[in-house]
């Protein structure tokens, strides 16, 4: 059994009314697909971004895919679902409202599993996906800095501060 399996079936997520307009009960599954996904053409294909955000604006399911989507970063991801998870993260945790607040408190709590993503350099976008994450949940803006101007890590242009 995996971190993940453990962190979703800690929600009742036919109690939660979902972006679809069905309940999200159905996010269970999808969200061990994402885990499962062997590239992130595979893991965009489930769309979960539509279920947990609606223009950007997370949904009632938004809280909970935080927390499994954090789950699912402690695990041994491809690097195309481990891309694809940061960057529904980066879109749940960026708003000022109550559950991107609540998202941002639960990315908190894994934040050496993101510093990790950010130094890792396996690819650009998790790297990028991470720093994203960061920027917004980072209390210690030295720290920050501080790995960012290591030289050891790659951001793209459109993040250079």
């Amino acid at each position: 059994m995996r971190l993940i399996d453990i962190e979703i079936g800690r929600y009742a997520w036919s109690a939660y009314a979902c972006g679809c307009t069905r309940t999200a009960a159905h996010l269970a599954d999808d969200l061990c697909r994402l885990a499962a996904a062997q590239s992130s053409e595979e893991a965009r294909a489930l769309h979960i971004e539509n279920h947990a955000m609606i223009q950007s604006i997370p949904q009632e399911p938004a809280v909970p895919v935080a927390s499994v989507l954090m789950a699912a970063l402690a695990g041994d991801l491809s690097p195309g679902a481990r891309f694809v998870c940061l960057d529904l993260l980066s879109g749940l945790v960026f708003n000022d409202d109550d559950s991107s607040e609540q998202c941002q408190q639960i990315a908190r709590q894994g934040l050496w599993l993101l510093y990790r993503d950010l130094w890792s350099g396996t690819l650009p976008g998790i790297t990028a996906g991470a720093y994203e994450v960061l920027r917004v949940i980072e209390d210690d803006d030295d720290r920050l800095r501080a790995y960012r101007d290591s030289g050891q890590v790659d951001l793209p242009d459109y993040l250079a501060d």
